[in-house]
């Protein structure tokens, strides 16, 4: 079974359409969705729609919720604020009803998802350094826990003997015994320096766990989003990723 999993697409229909046509080239089975649907992009609603369409496991992005009117937009920085709330005036209803009905975190068989992180889901707190990473291990059940939120593609590893290291490279072999934390990275808006669409691929059959790079034409979300009157560095951010 292949199972792709995307976090971040925050209104950025370009980079998910692309996305879409590399998990087909690929032969993905089935979509797992880490949060943040929108926010600082210009399609939020048809981003909405696809992940409402396409995706079997799904929890709720911090842009998520605030755009679904469950938490304020105090702790954005003013261009975040500012997109959030150009994006919840071009939502339906019906749309907005999804957002507030995401769970916070979900788990299936060795797999759980979460935002943020799962030790505290609604603290929305980043998981930044290998200490961090190794505080939430105790906090999911299985094999793997998926999360996003940085938008930085990053492996962490424990061991059986409990001791964690950060998995270097594109991607990982599965090894019996090991328990995984992966930041699968955006989908809309990397901020690694590489501006392709990033998201994982979890293939169970090969027993290993790869990230995806796949280009797309930033410059027509630019476009959408000059036209929309969004803030300038979140349009510059795109081609430079970041």
């Amino acid at each position: 079974m292949k199972a792709a999993i995307i976090s971040d697409v925050h209104s950025n229909l370009e980079a998910l359409q692309a996305v879409e046509k590399s998990m087909e080239d690929l032969g993905v089975d089935e979509v797992h969705f880490v949060g943040d649907a929108v926010g600082y992009g210009p399609d939020p609603g048809n981003c909405i729609r696809w992940i409402m369409d396409n995706t079997s496991m799904m929890v709720m992005g911090n842009h998520d919720s605030a755009a679904a009117g469950l938490m304020g937009p105090g702790s954005f920085n003013p261009n975040a604020k500012a997109a959030l709330v150009w994006n919840i005036g071009q939502m339906e209803e019906q749309e907005l009803d999804f957002l507030r009905s995401l769970p916070m975190r979900q788990s299936e068989g060795d797999v759980t998802l979460v935002h943020a992180n799962p030790m505290d889901p609604g603290g929305w707190n980043y998981i930044f350094s290998l200490w961090d990473a190794e505080m939430n291990f105790p906090f999911f059940e299985g094999s793997f826990c998926f999360v996003g939120h940085s938008h930085q593609a990053v492996v962490v590893a424990m061991d059986p003997q409990g001791s964690v290291n950060v998995v270097s490279g594109n991607g990982f072999s599965i090894e019996e015994g090991h328990r995984y934390l992966v930041n699968v990275g955006s989908v809309g808006q990397p901020r690694d320096g590489n501006p392709s669409a990033c998201f994982g691929l979890l293939d169970t059959e090969r027993g290993q766990f790869s990230f995806i790079r796949t280009p797309y034409d930033f410059s027509q979300t630019q476009r959408k989003m000059m036209e929309a009157g969004l803030p300038k560095p979140l349009i510059d951010r795109l081609a430079e990723g970041r």
